[in-house]
């Protein structure tokens, strides 16, 4: 075929193939001298003889006058963990660059209080087994196999719909979880506001030697949550639904009831992959970007509930339904690792995660991105593994 070619273009150097399909195992195109020559005058017109490259130094000229408050969990034995500080974007980590953000994201593995009676995927059943039973048994597994360095506890059965059990017995299913690991524990709620408001009253109060987490204040709850948040010296996370408005006002609305700067986290809502990732990508990028160009009302950590990819039936659905998709014990993990790193990328500090695997991966794969960049990559590495994946 190259032949055939070389004699049409002996006389014209150049040929036009109209309708034509190429089937090759290794195709390669080489740009003769003449053709760059003449690109190169087509584009600097008038300049005569041969096109020269000069040489030219790349260098970032980036300004991000604003910083990104630090959020600190502290137990009472000393042990913390710490999100936010951000000077930069997410993983500029460029050489030369002479601001770097100070912290990770941090990935916090979810308990449920009453896991053994929920309607939990298989795979995560998988991993926990009958440790689900028992909320102190279940962060322990999770902290000393997976190693997670957070907790966050669910108390979904104090739901009038979910049982209505009592928010004391809440109370003693922390209480022992933090006797069980040393790592810090964020406190979740039901999503019922009565039973959520009357929780964190119990909780909040039991645990004032901690430096924990009440989550969440939403527009239905701010007005009590807030105020046991500042009066305890906790974290508060203001959760609002896709909406950069509503999140300013609660910012500000926090801050009037006496809630520190240092002590706010702020939660737009986690949509899932195919089902809105969109819009949540867009507006933590806003929130992100926006707190770094000095808007003070938006210059705080973001959280984001990863979590929520299991409600995509992609993750969940099993083989039998759909078994063009593949095995859902990858599946799963898979939708809830692309939705934790799609929204790392644009400013996520805290990553809500319930399959411990995915979790863990999460978690190796952001440190990588937020390691310094080498200055000189090695021969065998990156490339082989490029090329490999190439020709495959």
């Amino acid at each position: 075929m190259n032949k055939k070619l070389a004699e049409f273009m002996k006389d014209t150097e150049e040929i036009e193939l109209q309708d034509v399909d190429l089937f090759a195992e290794y195709l390669e195109f080489q740009m003769l001298p003449s053709i760059v020559q003449a690109a190169a005058q087509a584009v600097l017109p008038g300049v005569p003889g041969k096109a020269e490259w000069t040489p030219a130094k790349f260098s970032l000229d980036l300004e991000f006058p604003g910083k990104i408050e630090t959020i600190e969990f502290v137990r009472s034995n000393g042990k913390k963990a710490v999100i936010g500080g951000e000077v930069v974007p997410p993983f500029y980590n460029f050489l030369g660059l002479d601001k770097r953000n100070p912290n990770p994201p941090l990935v916090t593995y979810d308990v449920f209080d009453m896991g053994a009676k929920m309607m939990l995927p298989k795979p995560i059943k998988q991993e926990y087994g009958d440790v689900l039973a028992d909320p102190a048994q279940w962060a322990k597994f999770a902290v000393d196999k997976f190693g997670a360095e957070c907790i966050t506890f669910h108390s979904l059965s104090i739901d009038p719909a979910m049982g209505d059990a009592p928010v004391k017995q809440s109370r003693k299913f922390l209480e022992d979880i933090l006797q069980a690991v040393d790592v810090p524990v964020i406190i979740g709620c039901s999503g019922n506001k009565k039973k959520d408001v009357e929780l964190f009253e119990v909780t909040a109060a039991a645990t004032e030697s901690e430096v924990l987490m009440l989550s969440a204040a939403d527009k239905a709850t701010w007005e009590e949550v807030i105020p046991l948040a500042v009066k305890y010296d906790h974290n508060c996370l203001l959760w609002t639904s896709l909406d950069l408005n509503n999140q300013i006002k609660m910012n500000k609305d926090a801050l009037e009831l006496g809630l520190q700067r240092n002590r706010i986290v702020m939660d737009p809502t986690c949509a899932t992959l195919g089902y809105g990732m969109e819009y949540s990508f867009s507006i933590y990028q806003r929130m992100r970007v926006a707190g770094l160009l000095g808007e003070t009302d938006l210059a705080y950590p973001i959280s984001g509930g990863t979590t929520n990819a299991w409600g995509a039936r992609e993750a969940w659905m099993s083989e039998k339904q759909a078994p063009e998709w593949g095995l859902r014990q990858y599946r799963g993990p898979i939708w809830e690792v692309i939705n934790a790193l799609c929204l790392s990328l644009v400013g996520l500090d805290l990553a809500m995660m319930f399959h411990p695997v995915a979790a863990k991966h999460v978690k190796e794969i952001t440190s990588q991105f937020f390691a310094e960049i080498p200055k000189v990559l090695d021969d065998k590495g990156y490339y082989d593994w490029v090329s490999a994946n190439l020709k495959r």
